[in-house]
């Protein structure tokens, strides 16, 4: 209701003060607060506020810098403890061959059967977490399982059974269980990548067993060192040699061993070439040369097989090429090389650091391959005529069509006499 001056209809131009029931003072009373200026109770409580955004920063910044976060993710710190405690591995390439070694084993076929997992689907989510360790350490693994099953083809719940297997053999071991982010952890993550980040997946670490190592490591020679005693001995043996005889110590001029006079003697002499110093010809068997696209093939299948180079002579690997029925003129040793490393990829395999029998291995391996499809190189050849052929399609058409189109020549002539008709024209 409002108050009436004096009995007038107007009410009074004087401000009328309402006291408002929910925070007990009137909008003049705070207008006339803010007015006066902050106090120093708001001043207090800005600055506590600044002094702990300043301080949440510092603790972020060195949270990061502690944990040494990479990646386009947040992964869990491991506490300093234990990352001392966790050995590191052998190497990308050896722990890889040491999982398989173990997963081929009667242990790692048992504990595979017990979790519920073939020993390829093992061995492809171990390869897949390899690819994601630190190369020098084999730390580091926080891809989520998810990305891991993707990665290896697989379910979540194979990635699952797998890692039960690696740290059932002792080849891995889970540093920290994946959970959700602190808010200090969350706000960290924030400044790490940019974006929210509410949950970090397990951080796990490849590691190689002393045991695994020493089993699967050849066995060291230790080298013997001549003494002091022998040395001299030799030394003076040599020393006498020279002065008494031209020969070998220890063997006189006439020794069927060191006497290369008597041996030439022997053999021209002999019964056995008696036919032949009678003017007899003599019966030489000279094998086939084997064909040169052949031994090219099979340096250059040595050359990019780094396993291979411990074969003895080329010509084995050219008996295997040619008793396979693989078309060396369609496939050079580069393509065979290209198509058996996709072949042990799609098994999941990794080629092995040596070979004991090279030439059975490599028998092997061809003799599970089709041969019959085209060649990489056939393939690439293949491609290039295809898009030379189109290519060449699309320069016909261009030119068809820029031979439809009239010479400029030709344009102005017609317009003019279209200008003519038209000047010509009488209007109706």
């Amino acid at each position: 209701m409002q108050v009436l001056s004096q009995g007038s209809s107007h009410p009074e131009p004087g401000t009328t003060d309402h006291k408002n029931s929910t925070f007990g003072a009137s909008h003049t009373d705070a207008a006339a607060k803010t007015a006066a200026g902050p106090t120093t109770e708001d001043t207090d409580e800005w600055a506590k506020a600044v002094r702990e955004a300043t301080e949440n920063v510092a603790r972020i910044e060195a949270l990061n810098a502690e944990s040494g976060q990479r990646g386009n993710s947040w992964a869990l710190p491991v506490t300093t403890g234990r990352r001392a405690r966790t050995p590191i591995w052998s190497g990308r390439a050896q722990w890889q061959h040491q999982v398989r070694t173990l997963l081929n084993s009667p242990t790692g076929t048992e504990i595979c059967k017990k979790n519920t997992i073939s020993t390829e689907a093992a061995f492809a989510v171990a390869v897949t977490h390899a690819c994601f360790a630190e190369g020098k350490t084999g730390r580091g693994v926080t891809a989520s399982r998810e990305t891991i099953a993707n990665r290896a083809g697989v379910s979540v719940s194979v990635v699952k059974r797998a890692r039960r297997v690696l740290g059932a053999l002792g080849m891995a071991v889970e540093q920290e269980r994946g959970r959700y982010l602190t808010k200090l952890e969350s706000m960290a993550a924030e400044a790490h990548h940019g974006h929210r980040q509410f949950r970090a997946a397990s951080v796990w670490a490849l590691i190689s067993p002393r045991a695994a190592v020493q089993a699967l490591a050849p066995p060291m020679k230790k080298a013997t060192r001549a003494t002091r005693a022998a040395l001299r001995s030799a030394a003076y043996r040599a020393r006498t040699a020279s002065r008494t005889s031209p020969q070998t110590g220890g063997r006189g001029p006439l020794s069927p061993s060191g006497g290369f006079v008597l041996q030439s003697l022997v053999f021209k002499f002999s019964p056995t070439h008696a036919h032949t110093r009678a003017g007899k010809p003599k019966n030489q068997q000279k094998s086939t040369p084997r064909p040169i696209m052949l031994q090219r093939t099979a340096a250059q299948l040595i050359a990019h097989i780094p396993a291979l180079k411990t074969t003895k002579h080329v010509g084995q690997i050219c008996d295997v090429l040619a008793n396979t029925d693989i078309d060396v003129t369609r496939w050079t040793g580069r393509d065979i090389a290209r198509e058996l490393t996709t072949d042990t990829q799609s098994r999941g395999w990794v080629w092995p650091a040596q070979l004991t029998r090279p030439t059975a291995f490599l028998r092997w391996r061809l003799a599970r391959i089709d041969w019959s499809q085209p060649s990489p190189a056939e393939r690439s050849r293949e491609n290039d005529r295809t898009r030379l052929a189109e290519q060449a399609a699309r320069r016909r058409e261009a030119r068809e069509r820029d031979s439809h189109v009239a010479h400029a020549h030709t344009r102005a002539d017609i317009m003019k006499q279209l200008r003519e008709q038209l000047s010509a024209r009488t209007p109706a």
